[in-house]
């Protein structure tokens, strides 16, 4: 991306941004959430506790940024997969690539914990097309790609494939988007003390019977 026409102070709050969050998630790789000492964060990033909390008031907020930056990933990476109109393989794709993002089993299930204890659905973070640009250089054109979590991405794919007539008429779109979510965290729990290929094995086996269940025309008879 081109980031000559940000000014030099843009630039450094969203490289800050990023690198506090990349040495979050890096502990959280390794560690409970509840372990993770911000001050070993701020050290390790060589910022003041006060700078962590400008740019997260919460803990829990780094996650939040996490899920939603990755998500604009898993995102692109999908379109770039799957030729515009087939709005059900959208959907697989990224599951495709959720599975490779929760390699780190201990991440995936840290990350899972801490939202569920949070007692709340994740908030949705402000993610600016700079930050997205930074922090994933090599995805051409990804500023360009909508700050959606993976819930809101899933419903405009539902939405879009039943007016195409890949879901049957009548289809509960809602109905859809709890299976999709269920299928997602469920999976990755059952999985957690197995390798990565297994856990893509059965996120592609549990969308095909969702899709079979649902009459999706062309996983019928498979």
């Amino acid at each position: 991306m081109k980031t000559e026409e940000y000014s030099l102070r843009e630039k450094k709050h969203a490289k800050t941004k990023i690198a506090i969050m990349n040495a979050f998630m890096g502990k959280l790789a390794q560690n409970r959430f509840d372990d993770i000492s911000i001050r070993e964060i701020c050290r390790d990033v060589e910022v003041a506790e006060g700078t962590f909390f400008n740019y997260f008031p919460e803990k829990i907020d780094v996650v939040r940024y996490f899920l939603n930056l990755t998500s604009s990933k898993m995102i692109w990476k999908a379109k770039r997969e799957v030729r515009d109109g087939k709005y059900l393989h959208l959907i697989d794709a990224v599951f495709r690539q959720l599975s490779k993002e929760w390699s780190n089993s201990n991440l995936a299930y840290q990350i899972f914990l801490a939202l569920l204890l949070q007692g709340e659905r994740p908030k949705k973070m402000a993610i600016s097309a700079l930050e997205k640009g930074l922090a994933f250089p090599g995805c051409a054109g990804i500023e360009e790609t909508p700050s959606l979590s993976l819930g809101e991405w899933f419903k405009e794919c539902a939405v879009s494939a039943q007016k195409n007539g890949e879901l049957p008429p009548g289809t509960d779109v809602d109905d859809v988007i709890v299976s999709l979510a269920t299928i997602m965290c469920g999976t990755l729990l059952v999985t957690r003390f197995s390798d990565s290929d297994s856990r893509g094995y059965h996120y592609m086996r549990q969308l095909k019977a969702l899709w079979r269940g649902l009459g999706v025309a062309e996983f019928q008879g498979k």
